[in-house]
């Protein structure tokens, strides 16, 4: 095999686990049986597990921020933003467990780099409307949406349509008090 695509191998290992369990309930040891590959061999791709969780966490925010970048209106915006998290699932659950997991547990500074080109959308659709405080608005949505997904995308009572139908309906409910108050 090839080093790219032993290194791939790999990273799909650690992205399918780390969409499973907290990053503190994954090992090196894990991730290299689910690669099929030496634990000894994934240390010479990446320094440790920190730098993996990062790669795989930069690899699947640029899918969504792919799907994302071509839009132009902010409620287009958010809709994808929705649909791809509640959809794909992967980078919501890395980013949900992540965010949950106790600060204490996390021996590590967070992917701001990935969470801040997300944010960097929301904030370049809102610039026009917020001039002084997109940035603020931006962190404000995106911390909503992800509320949102948290909240309702497992709700016990609905089904997936249903919770999905509910997370859009809230948050165009939402971006209708955001555009009501410029």
């Amino acid at each position: 095999m090839k080093r790219e695509e032993k290194k791939q191998i790999m990273i799909d290992a650690a992205v399918h686990l780390f969409s499973k369990k907290s990053f503190s309930d994954v090992s090196i040891r894990d991730i290299a049986k689910k690669a099929e590959v030496s634990p000894a061999l994934i240390y010479k791709y990446f320094n440790d597990q920190q730098h993996l969780y990062a790669e795989a966490m930069k690899i699947e925010a640029q899918k969504l921020l792919d799907r994302l970048s071509p839009l132009e209106q902010l409620d287009e915006l958010v809709e994808q933003y929705i649909l791809h998290m509640f959809n794909e699932d992967v980078l919501y659950q890395m980013m949900a467990y992540f965010m949950l997991e106790g600060a204490g547990k996390r021996p590590f500074t967070p992917p701001y780099k990935e969470v801040s080109k997300l944010i960097k959308h929301f904030e370049y659709k809102l610039q026009p409307f917020y001039p002084l405080d997109a940035r603020k608005e931006a962190q404000l949505i995106f911390s909503t949406l992800n509320g949102l997904l948290i909240s309702y995308k497992n709700y016990p009572t609905l089904t997936n349509e249903e919770a999905l139908d509910h997370i859009l309906t809230l948050s165009a409910r939402y971006l209708s008090h955001l555009q009501t108050n410029t």
